[in-house]
């Protein structure tokens, strides 16, 4: 190709990038100013469950509820840090029988600590037993629709920043909140792991998610 040809589209390639630019930042004045993304964020978060005994060896339904409820908010029961408080001799007992449930489950043994009853506790006359759970845990963002009044007639607006989704699943799933915050060197691959998970999935023995029922 002769070199003024060349040069021309050389040249019309640039006016015409120059105008994309020119464009979108007309474009970009519309939507201004702009919303930014929410990132995930990763905190420390303790919580506590006030339990009451039912007078047959085990917990109301309500104080079950609420334990299951703290326990699941938290995330995972082996990075959880449970301190065990009873204010009565109905939890103490039972204060020994959940630590040991909580370490069937998978909780750290370690992490896992009863503490000697306080009888004289005002708490004594309103709960048997409180459960503090300790834990770094992902705030995932709100990624519902910004304006749902509006969303068929201005979807840009109306639906929030690009990207929220993508975050928001991406917290969801990580195993280790901390991984979101530092980086770290990827542990070799638990090939027994992955089989057995792909062998529960086909022989449909898929482990239920945790439900603590405190049934013999």
């Amino acid at each position: 190709m002769p070199v003024r040809p060349l040069l021309l589209l050389l040249a019309l390639a640039l006016v015409l990038g120059g105008c994309d630019r020119h464009v979108n930042q007309m474009r970009e004045q519309r939507f201004a100013p702009f919303n930014e993304i929410e990132q995930p964020k990763v905190a420390p978060s303790a919580l506590v469950a006030s339990l009451k005994a039912n007078g047959s060896g085990s917990f109301t339904a309500e104080s079950l509820e609420n334990l299951n409820t703290l326990l699941r908010v938290q995330g995972r029961l082996r990075q959880q840090t449970l301190t065990l408080q009873p204010y009565t001799p109905n939890g103490e007992r039972l204060a020994q029988r959940l630590a040991g449930v909580l370490r069937e489950q998978g909780a750290v043994a370690e992490q896992v600590t009863v503490m000697p009853s306080r009888l004289e506790a005002p708490e004594a006359r309103e709960w048997d037993l409180q459960v503090v759970s300790e834990a770094l845990v992902v705030k995932v963002p709100d990624c519902s629709i910004a304006a749902p009044e509006k969303w068929t007639v201005k979807p840009y607006e109306a639906i929030g920043p690009l990207g929220c989704a993508n975050r928001a699943n991406i917290a969801a799933m990580v195993s280790e909140p901390r991984d979101l915050v530092r980086p770290q060197a990827l542990d070799g691959g638990d090939g027994t792991a992955a089989v057995n998970a792909v062998g529960r999935y086909h022989d449909d023995e898929v482990r239920e998610l945790l439900d603590i029922d405190f049934q013999d």
